[in-house]
């Protein structure tokens, strides 16, 4: 049994009692989670470990609120983590070193094999309903975990079955979460000798339906042995137990102990407010208009159903009488005052100010959600690439507001995921060995995703204005030219689109490449000069041989002394 800080506190009393501290940090979010789910979308969250079953959407009348979050969640799908394209890239600290041909070839054969295990997990699937509970509640929380045929695994977790805690940096460390289990999952999972007597009974019973409440706490280790690799002095501790524990159990015992080598919680904040451990999100400001727009479909519904039925006054005398008011029906009474039915009161009512005022409410709901920016983003893909940068200036506002929440994305979702998954990869030799020039060094991620492009669309545009007027400058003083270095123009360029680094040569082979045109077009220039200078030295030669010929011969040599030659 593992004694933690406590004296004589056992692991499963350590864990209740830290669950109990981390309800009470939570349970002020509660009230605010409630009408979020109750007007924009009722499944997911459940703060009743209840059995499975359909939630109810009485509440909402218009799904304005529920189709503006799924825009989000997709948007922010397909402009983050599209499948459909890479959205990351590995680099290195040193722009040259990333340039060097065996060191591109090694980081862009680990980003292929990396994408690979993205596609063939769940990875994607949780991204897109946890982009959703961003918008909703503020976080989105899942464990990223190893898997034997897929190599990773996202458990996304529902809002109210979980608990967290967040570091120093505002990274969650802390997960406390509970499950409700049959007990065939519960024996499958644990094993019939870990679990309880009770569930023990229901097993042998064959009442594998039955369900029971487990308890799973992910959190740092801070009590290990770090030279040893064993499951018990791993980094973090994943620790299962029974929620009760009855008369003949093994009280205070584990269901089971074991632990990560790095953090698997996943949990990116929208925007957090000073220590906040909980997030606030769009859905939270949304709120006050859903609410209202619930109300103003009610009542334009209360006017519609008046106009279309109006209450009706009638005689007494047709009290008994059967009587019908369907189109096309006859009742016949005796009425002396000859009206028989009619409306009890005029109902003429003018709804334009209504449906106007929904209009407005659908508008600002959509604006809070980003549903406008983010269906023209995933509306980008097919369209030629300077055409997405001039749609991205356009709403270059948007794009800085949404800013600080990518940076939130990528530092509390995206290369958590992306450092486990390497890291992961590299246990089960699944990577290819680096060459020399990487060992020692540390990788940087970089993101080339839609959003993280149109970000940069604003950087590709002073490239071209400058290199523009550099051109202008240079039709009367063509100097200027040298100050320009054209190569990195086009590194940096092409980043910011996200070329594929495929397609551009590496420095080192095109100074190969420039040093064998340079020899190539030297060569030729010598060819050249040999040919303009063969002539003259063959008559130079000539003329040699003449007066070689000359002054071995005396007549020669007398006409040669007579013209001063010799």
């Amino acid at each position: 049994m593992t004694v933690n800080t406590a004296r004589n506190e056992t692991q499963v009393a350590y864990h209740r009692r830290r669950a109990e501290e981390l309800k009470t940090v939570r349970n002020p979010w509660e009230t605010v989670w409630r009408p979020l789910a109750e007007f924009i979308e009722p499944t997911r969250l459940r703060l009743s470990n209840t059995n499975e079953g359909a939630m109810s959407r009485a509440s909402i009348l218009d799904s304005t609120g529920t189709k503006a979050l799924r825009t989000l969640a997709s948007g922010m799908h397909s402009g983050i983590t599209s499948p459909a394209r890479p959205w990351f890239r590995l680099a290195t600290n040193d722009p040259d070193l990333k340039d060097f041909a065996p060191v591109k070839t090694y980081l862009a054969e680990v980003e292929t094999r990396m994408r690979e295990v993205f596609a063939g997990s769940n990875v994607y699937n949780a991204f897109h309903i946890g982009y959703g509970d961003l918008g909703q509640f503020g976080q989105s929380v899942g464990l990223l975990v190893e898997d034997e045929e897929a190599t990773v695994r996202m458990q996304q977790l529902l809002h109210g079955r979980f608990w967290i805690a967040r570091d120093e940096k505002g990274r969650a460390t802390t997960l406390y979460r509970t499950f409700r289990w049959s007990v065939q999952r519960v024996v499958s999972r644990f094993g019939y000798d870990k679990v309880s007597a009770r569930i023990k009974q229901m097993w042998d019973q064959s009442k594998y339906d039955e369900r029971f409440d487990i308890w799973h706490a992910v959190e740092p280790r801070l009590n290990r042995d770090a030279s040893r690799i064993d499951k018990k002095n791993k980094a973090f501790l994943s620790n299962y137990w029974e929620d009760s524990m009855t008369a003949g159990g093994m009280a205070g015992e584990l269901l089971e102990e074991s632990g990560f080598d790095e953090n698997p919680i996943i949990a990116p904040p929208w925007e957090l407010a000073g220590d906040d451990h909980y997030a606030l999100s769009p859905g939270q400001i949304a709120l006050g208009d859903v609410k209202g727009l619930q109300l103003e479909t009610k009542r334009k519904w209360e006017a519609i159903d008046k106009k279309v039925r109006p209450p009706m006054t009638g005689p007494t005398s047709m009290r008994n009488n059967p009587a019908s008011l369907l189109p096309g029906s006859v009742t016949y009474v005796d009425d002396p005052t000859g009206k028989g039915y009619r409306a009890a009161m005029d109902v003429n009512i003018d709804l334009s100010h209504l449906t106007a005022d929904i209009r407005d409410l659908r508008q600002h709901i959509e604006q809070v959600f980003y549903a406008d920016l983010f269906l023209m983003l995933a509306n980008m893909e097919g369209i030629q690439p300077r055409n997405q940068f001039e749609i991205a200036e356009r709403k270059e506002e948007k794009l800085l507001a949404l800013g600080p929440v990518l940076e939130n994305v990528y530092g509390g979702q995206l290369e958590p995921v992306i450092d486990r998954t390497f890291a992961i990869m590299g246990r089960r030799g699944m990577l290819p060995p680096p060459p020399p020039d990487l060992h020692g060094e540390e990788l940087n991620i970089e993101y080339i995703s839609i959003l993280a492009q149109a970000q940069k669309a604003v950087a590709t545009g002073s490239i071209e204005r400058g290199f523009a007027f550099a051109g202008q400058l240079a039709s009367v003083k063509p100097e200027v030219l040298d100050k320009l270095d054209g190569d990195e123009a086009l590194d940096v360029y092409f980043d910011y689109l996200g070329v594929p680094p495929s397609i551009v040569i590496p420095d080192d082979k095109v100074a190969k490449v420039r040093q064998a045109r340079a020899q190539k077009q030297q060569a030729a220039e010598n060819a050249e000069m040999m040919a303009t200078v063969a002539p003259a030295a063959k008559q130079g030669a000539d003329a040699a041989a003449v007066l070689a010929g000359a002054q071995d011969n005396p007549g020669g040599s007398a006409l040669l002394s007579k013209l001063g030659i010799g």
